[in-house]
């Protein structure tokens, strides 16, 4: 009697099993991806597959970078492992700063004298076996920002390699595009390093071309680098200071560590009097970061330096370090500290409500708006306003892609929409709701349901601005907000939680969230992954019609779009009080295009008024009766 309960316990769970997977495969799913799910690298439960496999690559980088001719040099070595099932004859090399080489395609033009030779690769071994790095070797060759390396044999599965290479190029000093020169004596040094493109079980090697709109895709891996720079310069980089009493002079040393546990802001710099240990005319500056996807680096010999710290974790009383590096004329930047520290806090205790990944973060006062594992490069904003978001929203990158290690050059959605929907909640939150919205949304309201409105699903390595844009920014940050509306905002934290601790340190691709998204709900979404990912169509939501009978009133709501989003009447009375009525996305789960709401007052009715709780309505002409 117990083996026939057994089994049918298990020939219940195996047919459970089935149907969800019938369910969750209604999805169009591309064939390199189901090859994934077939393999068992991914689940169809949303978590990594038991047959699950990534590649790493950990960093050793002496770079040194010289203001007057910007030529950044350095020599690293790669300890590359190989954890796939295949043997790799080849490795795909990322040679970002050839974005500004001359010839090569871009996305945008650059300036004349911005455009070098490219990256120079002086030296180049193999477990230290020697390559021809030659014109006309035939182990290397260039592919636009890329090298394509044949290796002298094959790297075998759960094998190490070491590469070394020794490079240097020409750092751009105008066409700023998340590098170059800010000043004449500021610098932020980001993509600066050959590195070995990813290899996963998807696409096998992502070998994409680097045009400078899509962002990028890199494997975790430790870092240890030192950057060595001309006395009276203060390097702000990724990772841990680890030598700061070889660098900093007594004074300056002892507020740097006083912010290690201080509440308060403190100004570690806050003049330009001399402040470093002019031991030599260079100062080597060391850092370490475990379990990154990437290293940035920035310098300066005049900015000042604030800094403060923050427990973000009260079961272990982990505290982050919090800085902000800024030319003494970016008004906005005196304040940014403390906004990076009001950021912080909200993003580990509220939203997403996970500790801050990492022991520090530093806010530096570029020429951009870009975001790096522990840096940020932002340009100063005379709205106050505005500082406040960027600063918020590239701080919220420190979850994906770098906790969570997401595919940006196909998938921006997934990290800039879900940053955009978590600033929009920083800032309606801790500063003001009328300040709050996403990145290109005005943009985007102007061409919602136009020919340039395509499927979120399209890959952003082959969009061009301004659809990259919408696809990344507004239009998924929307979709998070009805997500977040439709679940309630508990049980859609515990949703994001889960998918976050599935994927700490991994690759997931948009199926590897939907899937968690069903399987922790417990629902079937297709009827809202499906229009706001797969289809073309807009939001629009209508007052149709309204209908009276004594004190009972008929609302009826179109969807005159194919986008499900929630209902949100304001009932104004004619004594200018006012009613709220409200329901989910849920309410479109049926497919119908009609939604009535019979509702019974004593009050004459003023108007009703649709509120655009998405905020990307494509016609609001039609939310007024």
């Amino acid at each position: 009697m117990r083996k026939k309960i057994i089994f049918s316990v298990v020939f219940i769970l195996s047919i459970a099993a089935i149907s969800s997977f019938t369910k969750a495969t209604d999805l169009y799913m591309p064939k390199n991806i189901q090859k994934a799910y077939d393999n068992k690298t991914r689940s169809m439960d949303g978590a990594p597959g038991s047959a699950y496999w990534q590649n790493r690559a950990d960093y050793s980088i002496n770079v040194s970078f010289d203001p007057a001719t910007r030529i950044v040099k350095g020599s690293e070595t790669i300890t590359y492992f190989n954890n796939s099932p295949d043997d790799l004859n080849q490795l795909i090399i990322h040679l970002f700063p050839n974005l500004y080489k001359k010839g090569n395609s871009r996305d945008f033009d650059v300036e004349f004298a911005d455009e070098s030779d490219g990256v120079q690769i002086e030296k180049m071994t193999v477990n230290g076996e020697n390559i021809n790095t030659s014109p006309e070797s035939k182990s290397i060759e260039y592919q636009h920002s890329n090298l394509k390396l044949r290796l002298p044999e094959p790297l075998l599965y759960e094998k190490k390699l070491k590469l070394k290479i020794d490079w240097n190029y020409v750092l751009n000093k105008g066409s700023h595009q998340r590098t170059g020169a800010v000043d004449s004596t500021s610098f932020f040094i980001a993509y600066f390093f050959p590195r070995i493109a990813v290899y996963d079980d998807i696409d096998g090697w992502n070998d994409f071309a680097y045009t400078g709109t899509a962002e990028f895709y890199n494997d975790f891996g430790d870092f240890i680098v030192s950057v060595t720079v001309p006395e009276n310069y203060i390097v702000w980089a990724t990772g841990t200071l680890t030598n700061p009493e070889k660098v900093l002079r007594e004074k300056y040393l002892k507020r740097y560590r006083e912010a290690f546990t201080s509440n308060n802001i403190i100004h570690i710099v806050d003049s330009t009097e001399c402040y470093l240990q002019n031991i030599s005319k260079e100062n080597t500056w060391k850092f370490k970061a475990k379990n990154v996807t990437d290293f940035a680096f920035a310098i300066s010999d005049h900015y000042l330096w604030d800094a403060t710290s923050l427990i973000v974790d009260k079961k272990t009383n982990r505290r982050v370090f919090i800085d902000a590096a800024y030319h003494k004329h970016a008004e906005d930047f005196y304040h940014v500290a403390g906004i990076a520290r009001q950021a912080v806090e909200f993003m580990s205790y509220r939203f997403p409500g996970l500790p801050f990944p990492f022991p520090k973060v530093t806010v530096f006062n570029g020429a951009d708006g870009m975001e790096y594992p522990m840096m940020v490069n932002d340009i100063a904003k005379e709205d106050i306003n505005e500082a406040i978001k960027l600063t918020a929203h590239e701080i919220l990158h420190s979850y994906l892609p770098f906790y969570v290690g997401c595919n940006e050059t196909k998938y921006a959605w997934m990290d800039e929409g879900f940053t955009s929907f978590g600033d929009y909640l920083i800032i309606s939150n801790l500063f003001s709701v009328e300040d709050a919205n996403f990145y290109f949304l005005d943009d985007y309201r102007g061409q919602a349901g136009d020919f340039l409105d395509t499927p979120l699903f399209t890959t952003s390595e082959w969009l061009k601005r301004p659809v990259y844009t919408y696809n990344s920014y507004p239009k998924p940050a929307s979709f998070f907000i009805v997500l977040q509306d439709y679940f309630g905002e508990e049980k859609f934290k515990k949703i994001i939680h889960e998918f976050m601790n599935r994927w700490n340190g991994k690759h997931p691709t948009p199926y590897d969230f939907f899937f968690t998204l069903y399987n922790v709900s417990g629902e079937n979404l297709n009827w809202l992954i499906k229009p706001w990912f797969y289809e073309f169509g807009y939001v629009d939501l209508a007052v149709k019609e309204v209908s009276q009978k004594n004190k009972n009133y008929k609302i009826i709501v179109e969807k005159k779009g194919n986008i499900p989003v929630p209902i949100e009447l304001k009932i104004i009375f004619a004594d200018e009080s006012e009613k709220l009525i409200e329901e989910t996305a849920g309410v479109w789960k049926d497919g119908k295009s009609l939604y009535p709401i019979e509702v019974q007052f004593l009050k004459k009715i003023k108007s009703i008024k649709l509120i655009d709780k998405s905020l990307i309505d494509a016609d609001l002409s039609n939310n007024i009766f």
